[in-house]
């Protein structure tokens, strides 16, 4: 975001203002990093929503404009760690004061075209005339004074976000990592579920995907060759789905894939693939080159539909998830 120069910018701030007047949308910082970002056609995804939202409702709401801009522009900065939160807080209140600044300058200088149109209309006089462009070109240079002063401060918050994402992305891949596959862990799929939710339109699907019979295979094999089977059916999984898919592991044997855009039919025949996949391998133990039995894995499927809320998606791919399990293991259940 803010990554123009600063004439780029100061364009990109006088295409966004007129279009915020027009539709009435509050002079705050999160509205004038959302259309300044919009009219700057950089993040299509972010189009699409505000376009979609004003279609239905001839605005954008607070609530969604404080999520876009969190999920959009500053994303990870406000979202992992406490710590940074001074610094975070500091920035707000400086964009805050700039915000209200040339709010004031713009509405000042709105004013004053006003009142000059008003005496154009009732004046012939040239020398009045003449003073009344004198005022308005001081009035133009003030405002874009300050337009171009806020972007200077929008082109340093820039850099100091990133400074901070840079920190947080470690802090989040240390807080959100399964050590033993790699693969995100319940936190990192609850934090990514939340982030799709809102925007998801009955085609946000879930797998939950668990290895049957896996503390048998503990007790048979033992507990290393249940965490190298654990491992095995992680990158499965990532070879077998598509690159667009988020696949986490929760708990022990047990993985969440989330599939944007994906609906019921599709994310079925997706999980009978991978049902599939993993009931043909012949899994040895590296160390003995031991043939395991085969091993197979029960899938719950669900897709979120209407208003529906994250954990009511989650209860529903459990309720396949068990049901599966329930039908004798090796199987895929979804909603009929």
């Amino acid at each position: 975001m803010f990554q123009q120069s600063k004439k780029q910018a100061s364009q990109l701030m006088r295409s966004a203002l007129p279009m915020m007047a027009k539709l009435d949308i509050p002079p705050t910082p999160y509205n004038y990093g959302i259309w300044y970002e919009y009219v700057s056609n950089r993040t299509p995804k972010l189009n699409e929503i505000v376009d979609k939202t004003l279609r239905r409702f001839g605005n954008l709401p607070a609530y969604l404009s404080q999520e876009l801009f969190s999920e959009y522009l500053l994303s990870e900065e406000f979202q992992y760690t406490y710590r940074q939160a001074p610094t975070l807080r500091d920035l707000t209140n400086g964009l805050t004061a700039e915000t209200t600044t040339i709010s004031g300058e713009l509405s000042q200088f709105q004013k004053n075209i006003s009142s000059a149109k008003t005496a154009i209309n009732k004046t012939k006089d040239p020398q009045k005339i003449e003073q009344l462009t004198v005022v308005l070109e001081q009035s133009a240079s003030k405002a874009n004074a300050a337009v171009e002063h806020y972007n200077s401060t929008l082109v340093s918050a820039q850099e100091e976000l990133a400074t901070l994402r840079a920190e947080l992305e470690d802090v989040r891949k240390n807080t959100e990592l399964d050590p033993m596959t790699f693969l995100s862990n319940e936190k990192g799929f609850e934090r990514t579920l939340l982030s799709l939710t809102p925007y998801a339109e009955d085609d946000l699907s879930l797998l939950l995907i668990d290895i049957d019979n896996l503390g048998s295979i503990n007790d048979e094999y033992g507990k290393k060759v249940g965490t190298s089977l654990i491992r095995y059916i992680a990158k499965l999984l990532q070879k077998i789905l598509p690159q667009s898919a988020f696949v986490s592991r929760i708990s022990g044997g047990r993985f969440a894939v989330l599939l944007s855009e994906t609906e019921i039919s599709v994310a079925y025949q997706l999980a009978e693939n991978i049902k599939s996949q993993v009931e043909i391998e012949k899994i040895r133990y590296k160390n003995t080159k031991e043939l395991l039995r085969p091993v197979t894995v029960s899938i719950g499927v669900a897709t979120l539909f209407g208003d529906e809320s994250p954990d009511e998606l989650i209860e529903k791919a459990q309720h396949y998830l068990v049901y599966a399990k329930r039908s004798g293991k090796n199987c895929v259940i979804h909603h009929e």
